[in-house]
């Protein structure tokens, strides 16, 4: 119930909580979580990028070119650590291209009735056509907490990820 609100309709940059549609649309379009994904190095070229550009130090699960993770473990690096890699690849998988995936956020933030929402990105890093509301993220983030899956995922303190093929005990993040 929203009891509150002041400037609810003013645009502002969304950062990490932008990983909330991540995810929303990867659930709503992977219904087999333990599908493996493949981080490719185009992916990590544009990690690698945007880390520059931004001076370093963005928020990262740890994944390298070529590692074959779980879906599941993907949206659990997304949204614990924030992996901007892990939102990248997703976004990379379901929509085919992260442009298209892009879209698929846009299109969803209106569905959903966040009509002062562009997406430009599935991390959140700062671009000036990637914006919200505080209204907008109510919206999705009360979506986004019907699904059970979604809601166990951002409540959980620590995870453990399945090995993969370069990390045979995985990953654990808080």
């Amino acid at each position: 119930t929203l009891i509150f609100a002041q400037n609810e309709h003013e645009k502002m940059y969304p950062a990490s909580l932008t990983k909330i549609m991540t995810a929303i649309l990867t659930l709503e379009n992977c219904p087999d979580l333990s599908e493996k994904v493949t981080y490719k190095l185009s992916i990590q070229d544009q990690i690698y990028q945007i880390n520059i550009a931004n001076g370093g130090g963005i928020s990262l699960a740890g994944f390298s070119a070529g590692e074959e993770i779980t879906i599941k473990d993907l949206l659990y690096a997304c949204l614990l650590p924030s992996g901007n890699e892990a939102a990248e690849i997703l976004a990379d998988y379901v929509g085919g291209s992260g442009p298209a995936f892009y879209e698929m956020m846009n299109e969803k933030a209106k569905e959903l009735g966040a009509t002062n929402t562009h997406f430009a990105n599935a991390n959140g890093l700062f671009d000036e056509n990637h914006y919200t509301t505080a209204y907008d993220m109510y919206l999705m983030a009360t979506y986004a907490m019907e699904n059970d899956t979604f809601a166990e995922m951002v409540s959980t303190v620590t995870y453990t990820s399945d090995p993969t093929n370069k990390k045979e005990n995985g990953y654990t993040w808080i």
